[in-house]
């Protein structure tokens, strides 16, 4: 939604709208503003959740790996977990052959890397950065 289409479904003007997009960044409600990407158009054909364990939780090999996940332009995301992986990544790339070598080299290759389990996603059902501001459940 462009800053005209924003004006128009709040109901105020884009001076207006764009004032108060000024004041809520400033007081730090909006980390970013981005454009989502069609993948396909930009050769992106293939994407993939990769559960990781690590060989070591000392803070030495963490930020190891995570240097290494920061240079790596394919990880999209990265969440440290509870339960029996350490971390997610959501991994973008060309076709199979780039995410095995993604997979292989990058990941499986690190030196603090135990384990790894990836998961192909087939299809997109719902995909949104936006944060719920209404939740679903009847507050008790």
């Amino acid at each position: 939604m462009g800053p005209l289409e924003m004006s128009q479904a709040v109901h105020l003007s884009s001076s207006q709208c764009s004032r108060r997009m000024q004041a809520l960044r400033k007081a730090g409600y909006i980390k970013s503003i981005r454009a989502v990407l069609e993948p396909g158009k930009v050769s992106v054909g293939l994407m993939a959740y990769v559960l990781v364990t690590m060989k070591s939780h000392s803070p030495d090999a963490a930020d190891a790996f995570r240097e290494r996940l920061l240079r790596m332009n394919e990880v999209l995301e990265c969440q440290k977990l509870t339960g029996a992986a350490d971390m997610i990544l959501k991994i973008a790339t060309r076709d199979l052959e780039t995410f095995n070598q993604v997979l292989t080299r990058e990941i499986l290759g690190a030196p603090e890397v135990a384990n790894a389990q990836s998961s192909i996603i087939l299809e997109d059902i719902k995909s949104t950065s936006s944060l719920p501001l209404k939740f679903s459940l009847i507050n008790k």
